[in-house]
């Protein structure tokens, strides 16, 4: 919940009671229900059963694995096929580099799929990243920092204006701890001051928009404490909750040769990096959450933005078929337990054939299918 200097009441969407009710059914590897708690403290109540699978849907006249644009018509098949799979909802990346290649932004590529979205009861979270080429000729990964750091806030305050509440979340960056997605090395201080230059930018458009922070690479412990540090160090406190609503998070589990059994024990391949310890399990989720309302007073919602391993042989997180279905089919169980995961995205379910993520057309696309099959029942 968005708190703005009081408490303010969130009531669900009549789409978010819709789908939340139907696929409350599933019982055997992951319900689907939204819960919004309304202070700071631990929700011990709750009973289980509470994460939306997400597909991913690219925009409007963006590329496609295959090297084809989606088309308007090609983007509402797959907003529907989404629907008609049972998924909770929708995420689409909005490539500032490309929407934004002047300081106004064009919103249109991204109108279409919200708009069908909430047709069709689909919640839509949008993954906003990417520096424009006018602000920083270095590259899209390069982090905004100083001034720019504003700059970009104020154009992701241009999405959060045109689509407010109808998008359920806005996920500030991707994985800046990760060197390749903030490219003159991850500074937690730095990306502090862009999650607040973010907050305070859209604060001044819809205080009710919700903003993901963080969106980790990994159950990256380090990186989180210096962070919540450095947001404390610019006026974060519970009752900004610290320039964020939701912590976002891809926990992907294994190392540079193989995948870890998402039952792994947390701590039990624990790596150091230089802002600290990075827990490559995937229960590491709980540890990460933990320390965070440690830090900062608040026990967290969490959205998996990224979950998944590859089947191509030498690369991180390898498992192959059908082994993998079975680990994303037990990551769907365990997160059908924890009432606080609110979104889980499986990389990919694009089709890419040259992508070892992609479970299109594998054991692991019918794991996630038997996942979503109350809502089409």
């Amino acid at each position: 919940m968005r708190v703005t200097g009081r408490h303010r009441a969130v009531h669900p969407t009549p789409r978010v009671v819709w789908w939340s009710a139907a696929l409350v059914l599933i019982l055997t590897l992951v319900a689907v229900v939204v819960t919004v708690r309304h202070d700071g403290t631990e929700d011990t109540t709750a009973s289980p059963a509470a994460t939306g699978v997400f597909l991913s849907v690219v925009p409007v006249g963006g590329d496609l694995p295959d090297g084809r644009r989606q088309t308007a018509q090609s983007a509402m098949e797959a907003v529907e096929a989404a629907a008609d799979q049972g998924a909770a909802g929708i995420q689409v990346t909005a490539d500032l580099r490309w929407l934004c290649t002047t300081p106004e932004c064009d919103t249109t590529p991204l109108e279409p799929l919200v708009e069908r979205a909430g047709q069709l009861g689909l919640a839509v979270n949008l993954h906003v990243n990417s520096t424009p080429a006018w602000m920083d000729g270095r590259g899209r990964w390069f982090g905004p920092e100083g001034a720019d750091a504003r700059r970009w806030a104020d154009l992701f305050a241009q999405l959060v204006a045109r689509f407010g509440t109808d998008v359920s979340g806005y996920e500030v960056w991707n994985e800046p701890n990760h060197q390749p997605f903030w490219q003159q090395g991850p500074d937690p201080a730095a990306y502090a001051d862009l999650l607040k230059a973010v907050w305070e930018a859209v604060d001044e458009v819809e205080p009710d928009a919700q903003i993901i922070g963080g969106v980790l690479s990994n159950n990256d412990l380090g990186f989180m404490s210096r962070l919540s540090a450095a947001l404390a160090e610019r006026g974060g406190n519970a009752e900004n909750r610290f320039f964020y609503d939701q912590l976002g998070v891809h926990p992907y589990a294994g190392d540079e040769s193989r995948g870890y059994d998402p039952g792994r024990s947390a701590g039990s391949a624990d790596v150091q990096t230089p802002t600290g310890t990075k827990d490559m399990t995937f229960r590491g989720i709980q540890r990460l959450r933990a320390q965070v309302a440690e830090d900062e007073g608040i026990w967290r919602d969490v959205v998996v933005g990224e979950f998944g391993y590859s089947t191509t042989p030498g690369t991180f997180y390898f498992v192959p078929e059908p082994r993998r279905a079975e680990y994303l089919a037990e990551a769907l169980r365990l997160v059908a337990g924890w009432e606080w995961i609110t979104v889980f995205t499986v990389y990919t379910t694009l089709a890419d054939p040259d992508d070892g993520f992609s479970i299109v057309g594998t054991e692991s696309e019918g794991a996630l299918r038997e996942a979503m099959t109350g809502r089409r029942d």
